[in-house]
């Protein structure tokens, strides 16, 4: 995610809008991939699954980018209609609710507070595992009554263009890597969010201003830094599933040229899916938009 080096540097002011005389750029959320006997690049893109509206637009050079691939892939197939309804079933507690995995106080404090934070009642999500409630808390420090979802606006723009919209991973997928976390460390990590609310959202302020930095490894590097020292989900949440992705990206690649939506948490960094596509031959290139 090979042109030799002249065709490669035409490529990127072309591909990228930039005119002769400009500085290619050293960090992007944007990459071409080329190289590989590729015929023609594709394109990666770092995202943020939920943001407020005034900070993300898909601009003009990004639609080119979009409107000059062939498919798309999101980390999941995003306009499948089962979807949602499928994450909601696989995520249903087994043999227990929220409320069997806490103390009867424990439980009332924690519904009392997630009340107060997201206006909601825990009880709706009794059935769930923590990582739901989790989820909502995270989406709620989002400070802003207009929220869009960057994927779902590149989805938007693929079927407008009538490109055909595909997943890199499955819902299993997802769920497994859920699951690398045992509940009752979901659980704490639940309880420790409502109670230290304030803190998350400043957390979330801090990650989205690096995210606009358009920095790919020092948002890789934020994250790992604000994930108190726990290995496994780095491994789980990101590694892994970066290493599962690139033959999929690959293989999409040679087939045809592809553009490609994930969070840009899984970009940066040594098992990123910059750096692995690079171990695999390819040329990354940095494009402004």
């Amino acid at each position: 995610m090979l042109f030799r080096f002249f065709i490669l540097l035409i490529s990127a002011f072309t591909f990228s809008g930039t005119s002769i005389g400009q500085e290619l750029p050293k960090n992007s959320l944007l990459w071409m991939i080329s190289g590989k006997d590729l015929s023609r690049p594709s394109y990666v893109f770092g995202t943020f699954h939920m943001m407020c509206k005034s900070d993300f637009a898909i601009t003009d050079p990004l639609k080119e980018k979009l409107n000059a691939t062939e498919q798309f892939y999101g980390e999941l197939d995003m306009d499948d209609p089962g979807l949602q309804m499928s994450m909601m079933n696989k995520m249903r507690l087994k043999d227990k609710t929220l409320k069997d995995l806490m103390s009867e106080a424990d439980y009332t404090t924690l519904s009392e507070n997630f009340q107060r934070v997201t206006g909601m009642q825990l009880q709706l999500f009794n059935q769930f595992m923590p990582f739901m409630s989790l989820s909502l808390l995270t989406l709620n420090s989002i400070e802003c009554s207009d929220k869009i979802q960057p994927e779902g606006e590149f989805v938007k723009l693929a079927q407008q263009q009538k490109l055909p919209i595909l997943g890199l991973e499955t819902i299993d997928d997802q769920i497994e890597a859920i699951n690398s976390q045992p509940l009752d460390s979901q659980l704490h990590s639940l309880k420790k969010m409502v109670l230290a609310y304030d803190s998350v959202k400043q957390s979330m302020n801090k990650m989205i201003a690096v995210y606009k930095e358009n920095n790919v490894d020092k948002l890789y590097d934020f994250i790992r830094a604000n994930s108190n020292g726990d290995d496994r989900f780095e491994t789980e949440m990101l590694a892994k599933r970066n290493k599962r992705w690139i033959p999929i990206i690959e293989k999409a690649m040679h087939e045809k040229p592809s553009f490609f939506a994930v969070g840009a948490g899984h970009l940066g960094g040594n098992e990123g899916v910059l750096e692995l596509l690079r171990k695999q031959g390819y040329t990354l290139t940095p494009v402004l938009y």
